[in-house]
C-alpha cells in the first residue's frame, strides 16, 4: 500500500527565464508503507528538490503528490498539517538548535502542534530515548553536547512530532564512523517499534546497504532505478555511469571478476562478500 504517490512531478527553478532549470522531470512512483527507501544520486541529481515537495514546501509545476490518496495541495491552506505529517530532518541539523535547552528544541514541534503540556512531555522523553539521549540531558544546553548528540537531540525533535513519513537528509554527514553507526541504529529501531515510513538520502551506498528496503536512483532530475537493494546494485556498471560509486564490497568483487574469479558481484555486503570468499577458499579460510 502506497502512503505517498508521486505522479507525474516536475519542477523548474528559473522557469522562462535565462537561469532555467529544470531539476525534476515527470516523476511517478509510489512510496511504501512502512518501508524504509533509500533515495541516492549524483550533486544535482534532484534529490533535495524531489524531497522537499513530499511535504509541501517546494510545490510542483506540474503533477501531484498524494498523501494517503488526497493531494496535498488540495487545500492550500491546512499544508502546515502534512509538515506534521511528513517530518523533515535537513542535512546538519544540529546547526538548527535554537532554544536554550534541548528539552525546549524537541517539544518545539509538538508545541506548535497545539498538544498539552502532558503529551508534549511524553513525546519529547520518548523521542530522547529513541535517539538514546539519556534524560539527565535534556536540561542542558545543546551547545553543552557533543556533535553526535547535537544530532540526535535535532532529529528527536522531529520524532516527537510523530509523522507517519520521516525523512532523513544524509544524517550521517560529517560523523565519525561510531557516531555513523549509532545513528543508523538508531533510525532502524525507530523505524521497527513505530512503524514509520522512513526515507534517507545518502552519498553513502553502504548506509543504503545497510538498511535499505528498496532504492530509488535519481539522474537529471529522473527516475534512473526504483527497484529492491540487491536488484539496483546488481546494476553496478549503469550506477557507475551514472557518476555513483557501488559500495567499495561490490566494487572489489568487480576487480575479482575482472581478474577472472568466479564470484557474484551483486553482493554489497561484507557478510555476503565474506561468505563467497570462504566459499571460494574450500570454507576454512587461509
Amino acid at each position: 500500500m502506497a502512503i505517498i504517490s508521486v505522479d507525474n512531478l516536475t519542477h523548474t527553478y528559473g522557469a522562462h527565464s535565462p537561469f532555467e532549470k529544470h531539476a525534476i522531470r515527470g516523476v511517478t512512483l509510489d512510496i511504501h508503507k512502512g518501508e524504509l527507501l533509500g533515495i541516492i544520486g549524483h550533486t544535482g541529481s534532484g534529490k533535495s528538490t524531489f524531497i522537499q515537495h513530499l511535504n509541501g514546501l517546494l510545490r510542483p509545476n506540474e503533477g501531484r503528490v498524494l498523501l494517503d490518496g488526497v493531494d496535498i495541495w488540495e487545500n492550500p491552506k491546512k499544508i502546515r498539517s502534512v509538515r506534521f505529517r511528513v517530518g523533515m530532518v535537513f542535512q546538519y541539523p544540529e546547526h538548527q538548535l535554537f532554544e536554550d535547552t534541548i528539552y525546549k528544541d524537541i517539544a518545539f514541534g509538538p508545541t506548535n502542534m497545539g498538544l498539552s503540556e502532558e503529551e508534549i512531555d511524553r513525546r519529547v522523553r520518548q523521542a530522547a530515548a529513541y535517539v538514546g539521549l539519556d534524560e539527565s540531558l535534556l536540561d542542558k544546553s545543546p551547545f553543552d553536547l557533543s556533535g553526535g548528540e547535537k544530532r540526535r537531540a535535532a532529529i528527536a525533535g522531529v520524532m516527537a512530532m510523530e509523522p507517519e513519513v520521516l525523512i532523513l537528509d544524509e544524517p550521517t554527514a560529517g560523523l565519525d564512523p561510531r557516531g555513523r553507526e549509532q545513528i543508523l541504529s538508531m533510525i532502524q529501531d525507530y523505524r521497527r517499534t513505530r512503524g514509520t515510513t522512513v526515507l534517507l538520502v545518502t552519498h553513502s551506498m553502504e548506509d543504503v546497504a545497510r538498511v535499505a528496503d528498496r532504492v530509488l536512483v535519481m539522474s537529471d532530475g529522473r527516475v534512473a532505478m526504483l527497484d529492491t537493494v540487491e536488484a539496483v546494485f546488481s546494476r553496478a556498471q549503469e550506477l557507475e555511469a551514472i557518476g555513483l560509486t557501488v559500495p567499495a564490497v561490490t566494487k572489489t568483487l568487480m576487480l575479482l571478476q575482472r581478474a577472472g574469479v568466479t564470484v557474484d558481484t551483486a553482493a554489497y555486503t561484507v557478510e555476503q562478500a565474506t561468505a563467497q570468499i570462504l566459499s571460494l577458499l574450500g570454507g576454512d579460510g587461509i
